[in-house]
């Protein structure tokens, strides 16, 4: 098996819950070990205030400042744990997408989605136009004149996904992607997240909609947390079929 595009690695980080040399900490990520591969569209899931924005955040190198961090965040093989933000920041958007959870207010209101996405193209020096990324998610070809007002939610979210996808990231991260959408919307934007996996993108989803992600059957693993660690870890059909009661009790409502 090849390398993983992006790995935590016994990851645990504490933060102070205020400052001060002798300020109480509380653990927010324990021994988390995940990694997340090429072509494969991984699921991490749980309970709200599990810790799966943290891990998104470890991978994307914004975790707190003054987080205690032990353990390692692999990406491209490197330890990244002391690379503080000049060592993260030629990551993102050339290795690293980050499609956001708000996609709308991901964008200036008083600028139109063309001139945005323009700008992470020049960024990024990306090898397509914002029309070509408007069409590869799927947009109509008037978007690029619209103003983010302009845009229903699915169209927003889709937009979003282009922008993480200008700079052909290896590692893809899409956090409650569906969470505004209806069925429709939802499945199209599955597809899309599953379509660059095929395209060779490592994609972590974190998502609290397991109805339309299990209907859209394009997860290849599921990743479950709680408390701040990774309970199971597993391929989607052995998930699905795993008789651990907490595990049944998460999946019940979806499978039954």
């Amino acid at each position: 098996m090849a390398s993983p595009t992006a790995q935590l690695c016994d990851l645990t980080v504490d933060i102070a819950t205020r400052s001060g040399r002798n300020a109480p900490v509380v653990r927010v990520l324990d021994s988390v070990s995940l990694d997340v591969q090429a072509g494969r569209v991984t699921a991490l899931i749980g309970e709200s205030g599990c810790g799966k924005s943290m891990v998104a955040a470890a991978l994307c190198g914004l975790l707190p400042p003054a987080a205690q961090v032990a353990g390692r965040i692999l990406v491209r093989g490197e330890d990244l744990v002391a690379a503080g933000e000049r060592g993260w920041r030629p990551l993102r958007g050339h290795h690293i997408g980050v499609v956001p959870q708000s996609a709308a207010t991901s964008f200036t209101p008083v600028r139109t989605i063309g001139s945005q996405l323009a700008e992470v193209c020049q960024r990024l020096d990306a090898d397509r136009a914002p029309a070509q990324l408007c069409a590869a998610v799927r947009l109509p070809a008037d978007v690029v004149h619209r103003y983010p007002h302009e845009l229903s939610g699915g169209m927003a979210q889709r937009a979003a996904i282009a922008a993480a996808l200008a700079g052909r990231p290896a590692l893809l991260i899409a956090d409650e992607p569906t969470s505004a959408l209806d069925p429709a919307n939802a499945a199209v934007v599955w597809q899309l997240l599953a379509e660059a996996a095929s395209d060779g993108a490592a994609v972590l989803v974190i998502t609290h909609d397991l109805p339309s992600l299990l209907r859209a059957a394009v997860c290849d693993d599921i990743a479950l947390m709680s408390a701040g660690s990774i309970l199971r870890r597993a391929a989607t059909t052995d998930m699905l079929a795993d008789p651990d009661a907490y595990v049944r009790r998460f999946f019940g409502a979806v499978t039954s």
